[in-house]
């Protein structure tokens, strides 16, 4: 299988060429908003009530299906990739290895993945996705040693067990004769001796290891999330980040990207935990009816006339600008072609 590292590179479109797109390249669906961790770089350990506390939930199956329903009774080539994973960890969800039964199997995507903290992939459920055919799980590590892995998730999960975790999940791959699914283990660049001690602890059990680099989500005035996880070594990180940057007019996610969270609420954004681009919810409208709709059009017209500062989200938000999370620009695309988007033909092959 290809590295996970890797997809950006393989079939890609100029997205300046193709847009606007019938139908999104990425879907991402939310089975639970719930977290076990409590990260410090994450808005996971906020305090404060926001719209991210008082919603998140695990997604109902009903609701979940209804999503998969959308997505196939939509014309055109399938989506790229469904992400089953947001904001929470999906696992905390009971119903989440049906959902990815029913995912890979609805057909509605190129690949199925996930993003899990590892901590709850226990080997009876590692069975069913291997069984599911699921195409690929992340799991992110936040710690090379039991000391740093409890300071920055709040959690007591020994990272052996994850180790052991994935290690079963590996043994259970070869037993049922399968590479699906392809695991790829990451943690952030921590610009230290870190960093190697990580490689060297999970290379034996993944397919794949890997530094992310830093990034703060949507600002809020609670928290430095770059901060919280790199103290001392915060501004470090942030001239890291300021290094690999563009600066990019438009965000490519609304003309790329669906994001449903648990409580059906569909945005074009998958780091908005405000909620402030909420364009709709999916027990009242359709994905399809949403992405041709008005709302979608105002906001990728905001967002190509450099108005940002207008959400509440997007005007506190540059992750858009990393050149290690985006990989496209839309910048300089006319704003007149956006109303060919409910007419527009299309789009074939892979991105």
């Amino acid at each position: 299988m290809i590295k996970y590292t890797e997809l950006h590179k393989t079939n890609r479109h100029n997205l300046l060429e193709v847009l606007p797109l019938q139908k999104p390249f990425t879907v991402l669906i939310e089975p639970s908003g719930l977290c076990n961790f409590r990260c410090v770089q994450c808005f996971q350990s906020l305090k404060e009530k926001s719209y991210f506390s008082e919603t998140k939930a695990n997604m109902p199956l009903e609701r979940f299906r209804r999503v998969l329903d959308q997505l196939a009774s939509w014309s055109g080539p399938k989506i790229k990739v469904l992400k089953l994973t947001i904001y929470g960890e999906p696992l905390v969800s009971p119903d989440f290895p049906e959902m990815a039964r029913l995912a890979v199997a609805s057909g509605v995507a190129e690949r199925v993945e996930m993003t899990t903290n590892g901590s709850l992939l226990k080997p009876a459920i590692s069975e069913q996705l291997v069984a599911a055919g699921l195409d690929y799980i992340r799991v992110s590590i936040y710690g090379a040693t039991q000391e740093k892995h409890e300071a920055v998730t709040g959690s007591r999960t020994h990272l052996e067990a994850i180790r052991d975790n994935l290690a079963a999940l590996q043994e259970i791959k070869r037993r049922m004769s399968s590479e699906h699914p392809f695991v790829s283990c990451k943690t952030l660049d921590t610009f230290s001796a870190d960093n190697e001690v990580f490689l060297d602890l999970f290379k034996p059990v993944a397919d794949e290891v890997y530094l992310d680099k830093p990034h703060g989500w949507i600002r809020v005035k609670e928290k430095d999330f770059i901060e919280g996880y790199y103290g001392e070594d915060a501004a470090r990180a942030k001239e890291d980040l300021l290094t690999n940057s563009t600066r990019r007019t438009a965000c490519p996610m609304p003309f790329t990207t669906m994001a449903v969270r648990a409580n059906g609420d569909v945005s074009p954004c998958c780091v908005d935990f405000i909620g402030g681009t909420n364009l709709g919810n999916v027990d009242q409208r359709s994905l399809q009816d949403l992405w041709h709709s008005e709302e979608w059009y105002q906001f990728q017209k905001m967002h190509l006339e450099s108005r940002m500062r207008e959400n509440p989200s997007c005007a506190r938000c540059d992750i858009y600008r990393s050149n290690h999370y985006t990989k496209d620009t839309v910048d300089g695309f006319p704003v007149e072609k956006l109303l060919r988007a409910s007419v527009s033909e299309p789009i074939t092959g892979a991105g």
